[in-house]
């Protein structure tokens, strides 16, 4: 048995002051009786004084020294076991997916398997009484169960732990553990369990390292794309495969929709090589799985990928320019851009029209105001044209790919609206984004007959940009495949902001897996850790899916990995730690109850003492 608040034992010091004050009595004054024979053996009370009387055995005695025992244990805090042996262990497991690799020998364990293997026995073998700590490394470290965690509880946890992330650092992980191994005094100890020793100037004194891996040869399918042609009804599946091994590797690389083969492609890579791989598909599949076979192969998880079909995602666009110079050369250029429709304003999503008359204020319309500004012929004839040097913001996608190397922007007049420029030589802006609006509204402050912009190449790129930017603003997905670890975004219709709809719960849903999300536009889903096909739901209705997967070189790497071992520079162990900072709180209030009482029993003994005694009859 030990205490865990050893300073609560002070309460025991209350036994010998119940005892001491039992075997004094209290000084009574002379009474005087008017007869000897009324002053019998069983009335007679012992005389007050100093000399100890015997310690009478009493009901009462008894039940103060039993309370005052117990109170003192209680105080004490007593636990079975043995103080300076029970232990904290904190053990971070590196979450890697490099961990869940596996020798090609049969029956051989994973390395995943190895480092649980390693943790168990750490764990089974820690004294009576002693707790576990488990963290499992990300870029956020997590904790795989509670804090504290009993032996059976630890192993639990322990043998649901799934290795599965990306690259990512260790030293977060190794901060928590080492901070709560700390906070449990000489009695906490901090291991870390991977698959190959990090740099030793890397690795806190106090943590020590077992390493579980060994070099295995490993290919993995390092990028994915899906890409629709709606004119064709037909997509195309474009994969790079890495053969991260020190030998020659063949196999095939297969995908299917369920239990149809789509298509099938022979492989054959020399050590570290690497190829590209193309394979028509039929449209219409929605989902496609594509998995890579190269035995022998050190992990599985880079050798399988889940592709969404990406979807047509039309942008409608209204030219109201007038007939002439600047409508033929917007007409041109959109026309060659993929899944753009032309219609009426009222369908709309991009609307190009004359700068001088102003947009309404609609949250789902982008416009385009088109100079000149003014078409009166005194403001056209001053309006002056200017070759440089150009003021690019930078910052601004839609100016991506954009030099103005040897343009000569014509027809500049002054633009008395209120606009953020993009684009400005001196004090004039030649591309303003417009303020005080919901609408995504430019203005292109030019006259295209002056101009030679639509014959640079900066043209195409321009329009391309704001095609693609008004595309990736419209509701729902602008891409459907991810690679782990990058965050998902997208808009949600105007419908869906407001009213009834605003009440229904927003949902991303990963298997059996279900997380809320806000409800705004755009909504913004944060890195995803786990790989496969995910569903975003609106209430009970689906509104779309995507796929993650596992694109990670460096992780798939295995020629890297070695087992080792790497001993606390700094162990601690032997020494009692009080584990509660009230401890002297406590035994001060003892002191200070125990002093009262004998000050208590001081006092009233000198009162007696000094009381006047009645005279004794001769």
């Amino acid at each position: 048995m030990y205490f865990a608040n050893p300073w609560g034992l002070l309460g025991l010091a209350a036994l010998p002051a119940i005892v001491l004050i039992h075997l004094y009595q209290r000084r009574f004054p002379p009474l005087v009786v008017a007869g000897l024979h009324l002053w019998s053996s069983d009335t007679r009370q012992p005389l007050a004084g100093r000399r100890r009387e015997r310690l009478p055995l009493t009901a009462s005695l008894l039940f103060e020294l039993l309370a005052a025992l117990l109170l003192g244990l209680a105080l004490g805090d007593p636990h079975v076991g043995e103080f300076d042996k029970a232990r904290h262990l904190v053990i971070v497991l590196d979450n890697s997916a490099s961990m869940a690799a596996r020798p090609p020998q049969a029956g051989a364990a994973s390395f995943r398997d190895a480092a649980a293997a390693e943790a168990e026995r750490r764990i089974r073998a820690l004294p009576r009484g002693s707790v576990t700590t488990l963290i499992v490394t990300g870029r956020r470290p997590e904790l795989l169960g509670g804090l504290l965690m009993p032996v059976e509880d630890a192993l639990g946890k322990l043998s649901a732990w799934q290795p599965r992330t990306a690259r990512h650092t260790f030293d977060p992980a190794w901060d928590e553990a080492l901070d709560l191994a700390q906070r449990s005094g000489a009695a906490g100890d901090a291991l870390f369990l991977t698959d190959q020793l990090p740099p030793a100037k890397d690795i806190p004194p106090r943590l020590e390292v077992v390493a579980v891996g060994r070099k295995l040869d490993n290919a993995a399918i390092a990028a994915a794309r899906w890409t629709y042609d709606p004119l064709v009804g037909r997509g195309r599946v474009f994969l790079r495969v890495h053969n991260l091994g020190a030998r020659e590797t063949h196999g095939e690389v297969r995908g299917r929709r369920g239990a149809r083969v789509v298509f099938t492609k022979p492989l054959s890579l020399p050590a570290g090589g690497a190829a590209s791989i193309e394979a028509e598909v039929p449209g219409g599949l929605e989902r496609l799985t594509v998995e890579l076979s190269t035995p022998p192969d050190g992990l599985a998880l880079d050798n399988r990928v889940e592709l969404v079909e990406p979807r047509v995602r039309g942008v409608k666009i209204a030219n109201n320019l007038p007939q002439g110079v600047a409508f033929s050369l917007f007409e041109r250029v959109l026309k060659s851009l993929p899944a753009v429709q032309f219609g009426k304003t009222e369908q709309a999503q991009l609307v190009l029209a004359p700068a001088g008359q102003l947009p309404e204020s609609n949250a789902r319309l982008w416009w385009v105001g088109v100079g000149p500004i003014s078409n009166k012929e005194a403001d056209r004839q001053q309006a002056r044209d200017v070759a440089g040097p150009y003021l690019l913001e930078k910052r601004e996608p839609l100016l991506d790919g954009v030099t103005l190397g040897g343009v000569v922007w014509g027809g500049v007049q002054p633009l008395l609206y209120d606009a953020a420029p993009l684009i400005s030589a001196g004090n004039s802006v030649l591309l303003g984004r417009l303020n005080g609006t919901r609408t995504a509204a430019f203005v292109l402050n030019i006259d295209l007959e002056r101009s030679n912009l639509a014959e640079s190449p900066d043209w195409p790129i321009f329009l391309s940009n704001l095609v693609e930017l008004r595309r990736a603003d419209l509701p729902g997905l602008d891409r459907w495949n991810y690679q782990l670890g990058e965050p998902v975004r997208f808009s949600l219709a105007e419908a869906a902001l407001t009213g009834a709809a605003a009440e229904r719960k927003l949902l991303l849903k990963h298997g059996a897996a279900v997380k809320a999300l806000e409800r705004t536009s755009p909504v913004e889903i944060a890195p995803l850790t786990e790989t496969g096909v995910y569903e975003i739901l609106d209430g009970e209705s689906l509104i779309d899916r995507f796929a993650v997967n596992f694109h990670d070189l460096a992780e798939s790497d295995l020629k890297r990995l070695e087992p080792g071992r790497r001993a606390a520079a700094q162990p601690a162990r032997g020494e009692v730690a009080l584990d509660n900072p009230y401890s002297l709180l406590i035994a001060a209030a003892v002191l200070l109850i125990l002093l009262a009482v004998l000050s208590d029993w001081y006092v009233l003994r000198g009162a007696a003492a000094l009381s006047p005694r009645e005279p004794t009859p001769p």
